[in-house]
């Protein structure tokens, strides 16, 4: 019987490093945890159409997050008692979406996207940054861990991680670690003496934080202890509005139900305020000019993937369902299945044992229901987290 992850003797106990696959991490590492995500998702490949498993499993050595989501979405609609199909034919058109599924009187069809906020630049400059950070992982810091306090690639070209660690070595005989430890207590981290490196194509300021007494002299633990801080400013709202998009008209008229599910994984998060706004439109409020009445209430706007100012949106797409899950999670990832008010094919939510949203007698209502960590039958302390 093919597996996603071979069975093998494993020996590699050290963590990933920021730019691993994936897959290959999972099926070199022998760590307790990992081993656990392994079972699993075997557990999951078994039940998944044998026609498709060589492609899935490709796909998963590819792009591990994509793959492991469409998985997923396959284990959690089985487990509801429902029978999914891959890639079926659609009359009237040469695309195929990811499902068909059959159960409980339903068939419709189910399309799994994953949205992130990221462009194509954002990739290459996170690949970029993540293969630097490697890099600087393998200074030899025998009495250090590094701060990061700035770091800018000022071109588009791959900076030099082998001159930074040159640089590293060379100037951390300079410090001394009873010193900085003293000066710590004192005045904090943002007291500490900064170290820059600068060349035509990387900025990098850090500061030295001292390992413990117990710690000092060991070189195989990772520098890097401390990274900067990314801000933003919105919510995944825009990037889960972008996926349905993408998805609710791609195959034109349907004669079954049709439900899109993303997989939100925006750096800024996704919480139930995003999820209102990107479908039924931005929270505002409006209020009357007249002093003596002003009336002020809030409203949904008319930018929701439900709804624009010129009527109902998307009306081909049944329902959403929308997540944040990925394989560490699973214990406590949310989930988000709500009903499109407006839709051509009605599909039948309550037919699922999750937890809903819909709109009744005009006002958004929350059926609940059961989790995915319930439905998937994860222990409570997954992964001991």
């Amino acid at each position: 019987m093919e597996k996603l992850f071979d069975h093998k003797i494993r020996t590699d106990n050290k963590p990933a490093n920021h730019n691993d696959n994936t897959f290959d991490f999972y099926d070199r590492s022998n760590s307790k945890e990992v081993e656990t995500v392994r079972d699993t998702l075997n557990s999951w490949f078994e039940k998944y159409p044998k026609s498709d498993k060589k492609d899935l499993k490709s796909r998963f050595k590819d792009n591990f997050s994509s793959a492991f989501y469409e998985l997923f979405i396959h284990e959690l609609f089985h487990k509801q008692g429902f029978e999914l199909t891959p890639h079926p034919e659609i009359k009237g058109t040469e695309k195929r979406p990811d499902f068909l599924v059959k159960g409980k009187g339903l068939e419709f069809y189910l399309e799994a996207k994953e949205s992130t906020d990221k462009s194509e630049k954002d990739v290459a400059l996170e690949n970029r940054l993540n293969r630097l950070y490697d890099e600087i992982n393998t200074t030899k810091s025998p009495n250090f861990f590094f701060r990061i306090n700035q770091i800018q690639l000022k071109t588009e070209n791959q900076p030099s991680g082998k001159k930074v660690v040159r640089f590293l070595e060379n100037r951390l005989d300079d410090y001394d670690p009873e010193k900085i430890e003293d000066h710590l207590r004192t005045n904090g981290l943002e007291g500490l003496e900064p170290i820059t490196y600068e060349d035509k194509n990387l900025k990098l300021v850090i500061s030295l934080i001292p390992k413990s007494p117990q710690k000092r002299g060991d070189t195989n633990s990772r520098p890097i202890g401390l990274y900067p801080i990314d801000s933003f400013t919105g919510g995944s709202d825009e990037s889960i509005k972008s996926g349905i998009e993408k998805k609710a008209t791609r195959y034109g008229q349907l004669d079954k139900p049709f439900l899109v599910c993303i997989n939100s994984t925006s750096s800024k998060g996704t919480d139930h305020y995003d999820i209102m706004n990107a479908l039924f439109g931005s929270l505002m409020i409006t209020y009357s000019t007249d002093p003596n009445n002003p009336n002020d209430r809030w409203e949904r706007g008319f930018d929701g993937a439900f709804r624009n100012t010129q009527g109902p949106k998307y009306t081909r797409m049944s329902a959403v369902f929308i997540t944040n899950v990925h394989s560490a999670n699973l214990h406590v990832a949310n989930h988000w299945l709500v009903k499109h008010p407006f839709a051509q094919n009605n599909l039948d939510l309550d037919a699922f044992s999750l937890s809903k949203i819909e709109v009744v007698d005009n006002k958004i209502e929350t059926k609940e229901g059961d989790s995915i960590r319930e439905i998937l039958d994860i222990e409570p302390n997954w992964l001991g987290l």
